[in-house]
């Protein structure tokens, strides 16, 4: 499959459907997962201390399912600031060297290890890092598998103007363009 392009339809059937909380729901092969249940991964890779394989990580995560988080939980959480030990946990999966992800955040390469030092990120280097950590599983989550999921993430994408997923990210916009080009995929919908 052509990174570039939207997927089309996926081996398992995708449905999105409004859940008795009033929160949708994705069933896959791993069954139904709430959207809460995703974003609830994506922070916990962001607390989880020295991953060594943090692409399988979230698989397993996601085949497990489990409980999510509220979403006034989230924001708490993310307000409060994620440890800065999760800047090696997405250099890992991203397959980033320090420089590109320095790039991606908007920072110099100096600033980056000081913030892999810190004990609590700010609210705004928590929320860009939780954008990226919740893209990467909601991609895994679409394509079922963590190294295309990766691909998708830093190619450009002719379904978003050619731009590159995770360059997106930088913004609320371009993260609503990418969790709904994502969307699109779960879907197998055409772009």
């Amino acid at each position: 499959m052509d990174c570039s392009q939207s997927a089309g339809q996926l081996p398992d059937a995708v449905t999105m459907s409004p859940a008795t909380s009033g929160v949708s729901t994705i069933a896959g092969a791993a069954g139904k997962l709430s959207v809460s249940h995703l974003n609830a991964v994506a922070l916990d890779l962001l607390r989880a201390r020295g991953v060594p394989a943090p692409g399988e990580w979230i698989e397993k995560k996601l085949a497990r399912g489990g409980a999510g988080l509220s979403a006034t939980e989230l924001h708490r959480q993310i307000e409060s600031g994620v440890p800065g030990k999760a800047i090696p946990n997405l250099l890992v999966v991203l397959n980033f060297t320090r420089e590109d992800f320095s790039e991606l955040l908007g920072r110099a390469g100096k600033t980056l290890e000081e913030l892999e030092q810190r004990a609590h990120l700010s609210r705004a280097d928590s929320d860009l890092l939780y954008r990226i950590a919740r893209a990467l599983v909601y991609a895994v989550n679409a394509f079922g598998e963590s190294g295309y999921a990766v691909r998708w993430l830093k190619e450009p994408n002719e379904a978003l103007g050619g731009s590159v997923p995770l360059k997106l990210l930088a913004t609320v916009e371009g993260d609503e363009i990418v969790r709904a080009e994502l969307g699109v995929v779960e879907h197998g919908l055409p772009a």
